[in-house]
């Protein structure tokens, strides 16, 4: 079967296709960092949750369940960007997916719901608080690894015939040789960042065994990373590994200068630098949600550029946007204000 005849029309774009891949990279990289934060503090947490390091998993307890619903926000914003741009690829993707993907709804009730009771029971919970700890780290693992494969079988409509293969049943990308690879390096990443986090903490807290355990988990997070990261290049297709290694001039330098940056963590890291190796560990993210967004691009120029989308011309849906966005902004200022506030009197 042709696979461009299962690929559904491109609807028209009210403003030039530059602003919603800007915004996409920018929304991605905002909720991708928070993400991070969560998955990789609750991991370091859990390790640390009993003996000398029970006071890291009880302050990180107080943080992670407010940075997860920050989270959720946060994810909303990429995806309708990556829906108006690339929606004819990912919306297939997901009804492909079917129960899989619905499944991810519960999955993140029940991450939000054992995070809360983690924080909110943690003096009574005693042993049961690594169950809820870890219920919570696996539903986030559940939901990781649904996106990851409804992100993956966007970009190969030659795989969705799978489906009629199926009989008409719910298909995951399983067969792709970057599936796990790409899961796998963004899981590291978390835990990279995550330490990153517990680091910060320590430094806001006056806490030194934090910074310490903190910087270990970022340095070591970052080294075992470049090896997936390495295994991932490796398994993309052999035309898109080109681009990358000096095909196309974008995709190379993304590259470059993530790998450059991760250098910087090490280093920071090695010297004990908390503030450099939180700045590296961001821009670093930063690098790779642009990497991550030219890969996509490549993968999909056998069917698709973003270039060839019609432009309406319609600009003030845009300028609403930037309005409400600018209140909004201020209000979740206001709001993480009050919060804080409330921490301190508490």
């Amino acid at each position: 079967m042709n696979p461009t005849a299962l690929i559904p029309a491109a609807q028209p774009i009210p403003v030039t296709w530059a602003l919603f891949d800007g915004l996409l990279i920018l929304g991605f990289w905002a909720h991708i960092l928070l993400m991070n934060a969560v998955f990789g503090g609750g991991a370091i947490a859990l390790v640390h949750s009993a003996g000398p390091g029970e006071p890291l998993s009880k302050q990180m307890s107080k943080k992670l369940p407010t940075m997860l619903a920050l989270t959720i926000n946060f994810g909303v914003a990429p995806l309708l960007f990556l829906q108006v741009n690339y929606g004819h690829f990912d919306y297939p993707g997901t009804i492909l997916m079917g129960g899989w993907w619905l499944l991810t709804i519960p999955a993140l009730l029940v991450a939000y719901y054992s995070f809360y009771i983690w924080d909110f029971k943690y003096a009574t919970l005693n042993g049961l608080r690594r169950v809820f700890l870890g219920l919570g780290l696996l539903s986030m693992l559940y939901v990781a690894f649904m996106f990851v494969n409804n992100m993956t079988l966007m970009l190969v409509p030659e795989h969705w015939a799978g489906y009629l293969e199926n009989g008409g049943r719910s298909i995951l990308n399983l067969s792709d040789a970057t599936l796990f690879p790409r899961f796998l390096h963004f899981m590291t990443g978390a835990l990279a960042i995550g330490g990153a986090t517990v680091a910060v903490v320590g430094r806001w807290k006056g806490r030194e065994d934090f910074e310490r355990i903190g910087l270990k988990w970022l340095m070591n997070g970052t080294l075992i990373n470049m090896a997936f990261g390495l295994w991932f290049l490796i398994a993309l297709p052999r035309q898109v590994l080109l681009a990358f290694m000096g095909g196309n001039a974008m995709a190379t330098g993304a590259l470059v200068v993530s790998v450059i940056l991760a250098g910087l963590i090490v280093h920071a890291t090695a010297v004990k630098n908390v503030r450099n190796g939180a700045i590296w560990a961001a821009l670093t993210v930063l690098a790779m949600a642009v990497t991550r967004h030219m890969l996509r691009k490549l993968m999909l120029e056998p069917y698709f550029s973003v270039q060839d989308l019609e432009v309406t011309g319609q600009y003030s849906p845009m300028v609403m946007f930037f309005v409400t966005l600018a209140l909004g902004l201020l209000v979740i200022a206001w709001m993480i204000r009050l919060f804080l506030n409330s921490r301190k009197e508490a």
